[in-house]
C-alpha cells in the first residue's frame, strides 16, 4: 500500500513539474514559422521583445510579421516598453469606444488608459480612441517620439517629404534623426501607409533602448578622497665640512746679516823722519881694577874643627 502511495505521489510531482515548465516556457523567434528567415541582427531584436512578453504571435506558430498593426496593439507595446504603471484590473475606460468586453481589443483597455494618463496619446478627441484602427507610419513615428519625451524637439523641425502629412513632418524628421524607423526607399518615408507588425517591433525595440538610457539615473560616483599629501621632510643638510686650513708656513726669517764692522782705517803712520842719532864720541870704558874676593869666614866650620 505504501509503495502505491509513493508511486502516486511521484507521478503527481512529475506531472505538476511538467505543467509548470510548460506554463513558464519562454517563446523566441524560433517558435514562429514566419520568422525563420530573419537575419541575425533582426532576429536578436525579435527574441528580446518576444521573450520579454511585449509581443505575442497572432497564433502559437505564426507571428504575423507583415500584418498591419492596430492602435490597441500599439497601446500595449508602448505601455510595456516605457514601464508605465498599468492597472490590469481596470474595467472602465475614459474613451467611449474602448470596452472591456470587446473580444478583439478589450485586453488593451488598461494599456490605453495608462497611455492617456502619461500624455502619450489622447485619442482622436471627443472621447474616441479607435482601438481597432490601423496605425500609419507617421502616427507610429509620432507615438515613438512622444514616448521618448522629444515632442518639443520634433515641433522645432521641418520636413519636405510629400508622403508625410504637414502636422507629422517634424515627428517623422525626429524619428529618422533618432534612427527609430528606417527612412524608406530613396528617402521616401511613406508616412500615410499603414505600419506593419515588424516595423512596430523594430521601432519599439530602438525606442526602448533609448528610453532606458534616458531614464536610468547616472550613478553619482563615490568621490575619491583626496589624499592628504605627506609633507616631504626637508632633508637635513649635511654639514659642510670645515676645510682644514692649509697651514701657512712660517717663513724662515731671512737672517739679518751681521754687518761686518766697518774696519777702522788703519792709520797710516806718519812717517816721521828717523832722527839720525847723533854719533857722539864713544867713551872708552875705564878699566877698573878687579877686586880680589875676600875669604869667606865659616863660623860653623870653625866650631866643628874643620
Amino acid at each position: 500500500m505504501k509503495k502505491i502511495v509513493s508511486t502516486a505521489i511521484a507521478l503527481f510531482l512529475c506531472l505538476n513539474s511538467s505543467i509548470s515548465l510548460a506554463q513558464t516556457a519562454v517563446k523566441t523567434s524560433a517558435d514562429f514559422t514566419d520568422l525563420k528567415d530573419l537575419d541575425a541582427a533582426t532576429k536578436a531584436k525579435f527574441d528580446a521583445m518576444i521573450s520579454a512578453g511585449i509581443f505575442d504571435g497572432v497564433t502559437d506558430t505564426t507571428f504575423g510579421i507583415k500584418d498591419e498593426m492596430n492602435r490597441a496593439q500599439f497601446a500595449k507595446v508602448a505601455a510595456l516598453i516605457t514601464g508605465l504603471k498599468v492597472e490590469t484590473s481596470l474595467k472602465t475606460s475614459s474613451f467611449l469606444d474602448v470596452k472591456a468586453d470587446d473580444a478583439a481589443n478589450g485586453y488593451a483597455l488598461p494599456y490605453i488608459e495608462a497611455l492617456r494618463k502619461s500624455g502619450i496619446t489622447d485619442g482622436y478627441g471627443e472621447g474616441i480612441f479607435d482601438p481597432a484602427g490601423k496605425v500609419t507610419k507617421e502616427q507610429l513615428a509620432t507615438f515613438l517620439v512622444r514616448m521618448l519625451g522629444k515632442d518639443t524637439e520634433a515641433k522645432a523641425l521641418t520636413g519636405t517629404d510629400v508622403t508625410v502629412s504637414n502636422w507629422a513632418q517634424g515627428y517623422v524628421a525626429e524619428a529618422l534623426l533618432l534612427k527609430l524607423l528606417p527612412a524608406g526607399t530613396n528617402g521616401i518615408f511613406g508616412g500615410q501607409t499603414n505600419a506593419t507588425r515588424d516595423l512596430l517591433l523594430t521601432g519599439a525595440y530602438e525606442a526602448k533602448q533609448q528610453y532606458v538610457a534616458l531614464t536610468t539615473p547616472t550613478p553619482t560616483p563615490t568621490p575619491t578622497p583626496t589624499p592628504t599629501p605627506t609633507p616631504t621632510p626637508a632633508p637635513t643638510p649635511e654639514p659642510t665640512p670645515t676645510p682644514t686650513p692649509t697651514p701657512t708656513p712660517t717663513p724662515t726669517p731671512t737672517p739679518t746679516p751681521t754687518p761686518a764692522p766697518t774696519p777702522e782705517p788703519t792709520q797710516e803712520p806718519t812717517q816721521e823722519p828717523t832722527q839720525e842719532p847723533t854719533q857722539g864720541p864713544t867713551q872708552e870704558p875705564t878699566q877698573e881694577p878687579t877686586l880680589m874676593p875676600e875669604p869667606t869666614f865659616n863660623i860653623d866650620a870653625v866650631v866643628s874643627g874643620q
